[in-house]
């Protein structure tokens, strides 16, 4: 068995998923793993404005999420969160 089945199974055992569902699970759970700084602020960006926040708002989230997230940024400002966003 290799670990992915492992994995696999396991969610199928402990949350009662289908195997399908199960994969589906996981792969979104390594999407998620794999993203680059940039494109958490890029995505989190629009999910945030989707909600209704704006500006510093948006910018004062996005550094708080950076600091606890799986990887390990440097801390932004809220200028170098709107440049990584924006370009420039």
């Amino acid at each position: 068995m290799t670990p992915h089945d492992a994995m696999l199974s396991r969610l199928e055992h402990l949350l009662g998923l289908d195997r399908a569902t199960a994969a589906r699970v996981t792969e979104e759970v390594f999407d998620a793993l794999d993203q680059t700084v940039d494109e958490y602020i890029v995505r989190r960006h629009a999910a945030l404005q989707r909600r209704g926040l704006r500006g510093p708002e948006i910018y004062r989230s996005l550094a708080a999420e950076l600091s606890a997230w799986r990887f390990r940024a440097v801390p932004l400002t809220e200028r170098q969160i709107r440049r990584r966003i924006y370009g420039g």
